[in-house]
């Protein structure tokens, strides 16, 4: 991980040392994954979205995907809900655990299973309540509380700056911004003029969200669009190294992408988190969906895909990548090395 935290900042009392955020991504950003990127120099991680009422009725497998206590910090722990008085309970719970610095409210999640409970993005059509929503929060806990909203439900109702402005006054310490509504989903492109906006609006950080897939990106939202930080979600899939590269270039220094024996290290490291979280076959049955990512740009990715898919063990998923690198490595040197 890098050393360089010149442009630290902060949300509350919580000092972050890098403006950059791995976003929550549902059955990606566990607790393994957060640790690599915390390794290569993100600021700050948030858990996968949690149900404040499974929460609150103590579902174990809802429990286990809190943040470790042993896991690097500062992390947020991030709940849904559309209930204030249960998303308070939970976050009461969440808060008396100390396994976390920040307790984050999702109002941008547009998947049907989420928002038909009145949560996730559904908030956004609801404006006094998402605002009662983070009161509540904000009373029942000692830790910062921040949200996560789109720009609006759809583009007939894009109100970032509102809203923001909104959960700001109910005491938000800190808003991040995706730059789609709730109606394109994943499609389209983020709106970073509308962000922009919001981000001048409010006396709070806002962490710009939407589109970074190259650390030359992400610099250029930090330094063109007044967010304190920028969140990356699907750009760090398969490419933790991201962040480093984003904290180099503001640096002044060199980042250029890692080397294969990186990458390879990398994954190795990945497949060994894993295995210490989930035991060798459930934890080499999860990888799978991290390989399609890592695999991007290597010649041979789609066989190698293929072959790590058919196999049940870390250890042999950490054989067919060692294996795959040392061929790559063949290949590139040429007739003279066989």
């Amino acid at each position: 991980m890098t050393g360089m935290n010149s442009n630290a900042w902060r949300i509350g009392p919580v000092s972050i040392p890098f403006p950059t955020v791995m976003a929550p991504i549902a059955g990606g950003t566990d607790a393994p994954f957060r640790r690599i990127v915390m390794e290569q120099g993100a600021g700050l991680t948030v858990s996968e979205l949690i149900s404040a009422n499974a929460l609150v009725r103590d579902s174990k497998r809802t429990m286990e995907m809190l943040p470790d206590a042993d896991e690097p910090r500062p992390v947020a722990t991030q709940l849904f809900g559309g209930e204030p008085e249960v998303v308070a309970e939970a976050a009461a719970m969440v808060d008396a655990l100390d396994r976390c610095d920040l307790i984050d409210l999702n109002y941008g999640c547009p998947v049907k299973k989420v928002t038909k409970c009145g949560a996730g993005a559904a908030l956004l059509k609801d404006p006094l309540r998402a605002g009662e929503l983070v009161r509540q929060v904000v009373a029942a806990v000692k830790r910062p509380v921040t949200a996560k909203i789109r720009i609006g439900w759809d583009f007939q109702s894009v109100q970032a700056v509102d809203m923001a402005r909104r959960l700001a006054d109910a005491g938000a310490a800190a808003i991040a911004i995706h730059g789609r509504t709730a109606s394109q989903g994943y499609g389209g492109r983020a709106d970073w003029q509308v962000i922009e906006q919001a981000a001048r609006a409010v006396a709070v950080p806002v962490i710009g969200n939407g589109d970074i897939t190259t650390p030359e990106e992400g610099v250029a939202r930090l330094r063109d669009h007044g967010c304190a930080a920028v969140m990356i979600g699907r750009g760090a899939l398969g490419n933790p190294w991201i962040f480093d590269r984003i904290n180099r270039l503001l640096a002044g220094k060199e980042a250029p992408p890692p080397p294969p024996e990186q990458v390879r290290d990398g994954i190795l490291r990945h497949l060994g988190l894993m295995a210490g979280r989930y035991g060798d076959g459930l934890g080499a049955r999860l990888m799978r969906a991290h390989f399609a990512y890592y695999a991007r740009g290597f010649r041979g990715a789609a066989r190698l895909r293929k072959e790590l898919n058919g196999v049940a063990t870390i250890a042999a998923q950490g054989a067919l990548i060692v294996r795959f690198f040392e061929e790559t490595e063949r290949e590139e040197a040429g007739p003279e090395a066989a």
